[in-house]
């Protein structure tokens, strides 16, 4: 890297000249209503959100401005603010993390505790450093901050906790940490990880950073919210004022539909004329409810219940006596005598035609259904053509001279005259009977047997009694066979017609009473419809203090519903001043850092674009002016260009608090590693900053930036002895000649009290370690460290220290033993002629005096 880009940095000291938000905030309000400026001065003057009782203030305010309420609050004057600068935070530095309990599966104990410069916390994958990044990512809450587990192979949840010192400007504070996430005033903290890198590239972004005097500007919309807020408030408990008042009211009034509608159209006037409110009313009131109680009662009604029975008893009473008047009681006892002399002719008949028949028994109503039987069966085989007429039709044995004689009787006794007269006479008989049974007399029976005991028996009771009797007897003679009187019709025929005149009467009665009870029925509606107008028109009264407070109220409601829509266009406006004001503060700013950024990481170039959502800034990045950059950058490219936006939004307000980088080179090529470690050193050299890492070429590369400031402190993270176990040291873990040679010697001494195979063995691993003793000894001693393993640079300033004659006088010896060793250890190939040759304990101990020698040299020499 070149000196002018490892020397870039930035001056942003020097800011352009600006507009005060303040200023626009002032003009703004100045323009508009007082309850506006009343809200823009107090956040002008504290710098925060406006409390309660501001809002409140302010609404009062609105009401009266408005004509709502009386004007009572003084008259606000014009804003006239001075421009200043937003004041700056004291800066933050973290100074231990001790106590780290529940948080993956970290051992407890280990304590970190970072240096005011640069921090490196070193670990390999999966030693547990991404335990400790998450607590720093927890507290400052940010883009990419994880849910914290515990132990997931614990059988018991741990709390989470951890203790953190640190200082806040001159002043230490200590915090006990139980998992919270955001906690000020690490939300500070800037933090970049590799899950950051889409975001950083791809999402439109808020800034972390919002300037206090842009903050002013969500503070006012807040505080226009907050009024708007008691509007709807107001206009809610407007609506709801009237709950409960229709139900005093009945359904059917004209005054119901009037208080159903009850809203900001109603007519109050012609309203309040509708209500009765005098004592004369209360007087007619009290009429009217009795009036209807008596309407009510209904007697009529049960006066013609019973008047029909009565008049149902007497037109059957009528039917009766009718029909007994019409009953020809001599022409029915004439029947009834014919019917008797026929049966005896008819006997004597049968008697003597079939006397001489050798009858099994006399005939009789059995033997005549016999022979009707057989009758009707040979008119049947007649109908079908099959009758024989010589043939019997029971036993179809042929007929004899006696069958066809005895056949001849029974034709002769079938066409009897006598058998026609009777069946006519019956016919007239059941006649008679139809006449008597088609008058019912169930009411008749009923009538007379519930009055035959009282002593106040109804005006037509002998009557109906009399022509119940005569309906009786009648019905019993006729069922009976028996004669009828011949009296009867001289016994009914004044009964009928007193029944008669009086059916008439309760007939005439009852119309009459109808028509009563229908004029009853509607005078009793109109007393009602009468009454619940007039009860209304009393509660009308009553309740007209809740009447008129509903109206006002649903008028003032419509007035603030009226008055509310203007205030989204005050959100608005505010909305505007912010990005005006965003758009100088903070995207030209950034804007500049960025690119800065960019040169220094050797980013690709792309376009900004700034946009304005409600008031606050964003930024979004293309390439080409359409193409998001993941879509065509790599991986590393992608890498450098989220560092460039991570670094440019950290120090857009400048940076006051540690910046933390996790595992910020993972993916990077050397050269690119070697860039943001620069990047990061110079950004050490005023600010606290934190580093995660597992790439060991970028450990050593930041490292070495710091070999003489010194602003540098070190942390191993290892599983050794369980996960995230922290150690303070000096760089990444390496061999010492110290700790090589008491290997060896430890080796030595082992072989000596041992033999065979297991000596071989030892004179081994011996050996092996004398081969790293050459490499450190070389490293350290003969170049002065010029250049090591697992770091990229060659360090140059070193390079004077060497002495060459040493390498021309220790070099070859070194080399020769080192070549020895390297032919007696596994890690190594062996020629075929060699591998048979084992490695002698004498041989190791002159070659280890050899080297000691050599090193006492070196040492002599300097």
């Amino acid at each position: 890297m070149s000196d002018d880009v490892m020397a870039a940095d930035v001056d942003w000291t020097e800011d352009p000249e600006l507009v005060d938000p303040r200023a626009l905030l002032a003009d703004w309000a100045n323009s508009n209503d007082e309850w506006v400026r009343l809200l823009v001065a107090e956040v002008l003057a504290s710098g925060r959100a406006v409390g309660d009782s501001t809002v409140e203030k302010a609404y009062k305010l609105f009401r009266q401005e408005k004509a709502l309420d009386k004007r009572e609050l003084p008259t606000l004057a014009k804003l006239d603010v001075e421009a200043r600068q937003d004041e700056s935070a004291p800066p933050l530095s973290l100074t231990r993390l001790s106590d780290v309990r529940g948080v993956n599966a970290l051992v407890p104990g280990a304590i970190i505790e970072p240096h005011e410069g640069l921090t490196i916390l070193y670990g390999e994958n999966g030693t547990g450093k991404t335990g400790y990044s998450r607590v720093f990512k927890a507290l400052a809450n940010s883009r990419t901050a994880d849910t914290i587990l515990g132990d997931i192979e614990a059988d018991t949840t741990e709390a989470q906790t951890a203790t953190l010192e640190y200082k806040l400007g001159d002043d230490e504070q200590t915090l006990a940490w139980t998992g919270e996430r955001g906690v000020s005033p690490f939300t500070r903290m800037s933090i970049f990880d590799s899950p950051a890198v889409s975001t950083h590239v791809d999402d439109d972004l808020d800034y972390v950073y919002t300037p206090v005097s842009l903050a002013l500007f969500n503070h006012v919309t807040g505080a226009i919210q907050a009024v708007t807020g008691e509007i709807d408030t107001a206009v809610s408990a407007l609506g709801t004022g009237g709950t409960g008042l229709l139900s005093r009211f009945q359904r059917g009034s004209s005054i119901y539909p009037l208080i159903e509608t009850l809203g900001a159209s109603t007519d109050l006037v012609e309203l309040k004329a509708k209500a009765a409110t005098d004592q004369a009313v209360e007087d007619e009131l009290d009429g009217l409810t009795q009036a209807v109680a008596a309407l009510r009662a209904n007697t009529i009604g049960t006066q013609i219940t019973a008047l029909k029975a009565e008049h149902r008893v007497l037109a059957q009473a009528a039917a009766a006596a009718k029909m007994l008047l019409s009953f020809d009681a001599i022409a029915y006892n004439d029947a009834l005598t014919r019917r008797a002399q026929l049966a005896t002719d008819y006997e004597t008949f049968r008697t003597e035609l079939f006397a001489a028949a050798d009858l099994p028994a006399d005939p009789d109503d059995t033997w005549s259904d016999f022979i009707e039987a057989g009758e009707t069966y040979r008119q049947h085989l007649v109908g079908l053509g099959a009758h024989d007429s010589d043939r019997c039709l029971y036993c179809r044995q042929p007929l004899q001279d006696a069958a066809r004689d005895l056949l001849f009787r029974y034709s002769t006794y079938l066409e009897d005259k006598i058998s026609a007269d009777i069946r006519a006479t019956d016919a007239e008989l059941a006649d008679f009977k139809r006449q008597v049974a088609a008058v019912q007399g169930n009411d008749l029976a009923q009538f007379v047997a519930e009055y035959n005991d009282e002593e106040e028996k109804p005006s037509c009771f002998s009557q109906v009694e009399t022509i119940e009797g005569a309906r009786s007897e009648l019905a019993s003679a006729v069922a009976e066979g028996k004669p009828a009187s011949l009296t009867m019709a001289d016994l009914v025929a004044q009964p009928k017609t007193d029944v008669d005149e009086e059916s008439a009467t309760i007939e005439a009665g009852i119309t009459t009473l109808e028509a009563q009870q229908q004029n009853r029925t509607q005078a009793l509606a109109d007393k009602q419809a009468e009454l619940v107008e007039l009860q209304d028109a009393v509660e009308l009264g009553k309740s007209w203090p809740l009447i008129e407070a509903q109206v006002k109220g649903a008028k003032e409601a419509d007035q603030l519903k009226t008055l509310k829509r203007p205030l989204s266009s005050l959100a608005r406006a505010v909305t505007a001043l912010a990005k005006t004001a965003s758009d100088q503060l903070i995207n030209q700013s950034f804007d500049a850092l960025f690119l800065e950024e960019c040169e220094a990481l050797r980013a690709p170039t792309l376009k900004l674009q700034f946009v304005g959502r409600e008031g606050r800034a964003h930024r979004r990045k293309v390439l080409s002016g359409k193409h998001k950059p993941s879509k065509v950058l790599s991986e590393g490219e992608q890498k450098v260009l989220a560092l460039a936006d991570f670094l440019a939004e950290a120090r857009l307000a400048g940076i006051t608090a540690p910046v933390i980088f996790d595992d910020p080179v993972s993916s990077l090529d050397h050269r690119r590693i070697n860039e943001v470690a620069q990047r990061i050193a110079r950004l050490a050299d005023d600010n606290q900053v934190i580093v995660f890492t597992h790439d060991i070429l970028f450990a050593t590369t930041l490292l070495s930036l710091f070999e003489k400031s010194k602003r540098c402190v070190y942390f191993q993270i290892t599983d050794e002895s369980g996960k995230g176990q922290v150690t303070r040291a000096s760089g990444p873990r390496i061999d010492s000649l110290g700790a090589i040679k008491k290997r060896i010697t430890d080796s030595i001494q082992a072989a000596r009290s041992q033999d065979g195979e297991t000596r071989d063995a030892l004179v081994r691993m011996a050996y092996s370690h004398v081969r790293a003793w050459c490499e450190v000894f070389t490293e350290e001693e003969l170049l002065k460290g010029v250049t090591k393993r697992y770091r990229a640079n060659v360090q140059m300033t070193t390079l004077p220290n060497i002495d060459g004659s040493k390498l021309n006088d220790i070099g070859p010896k070194v080399t020769e033993i080192f070549e020895v060793a390297c032919r007696y250890i596994d890690g190594h190939s062996q020629p075929l002629v060699t591998l048979g040759v084992s490695p002698t304990l004498t041989g190791l101990e002159e070659h280890w005096a050899e080297l000691q020698e050599l090193k006492k040299l070196n040492d002599t020499k300097l």
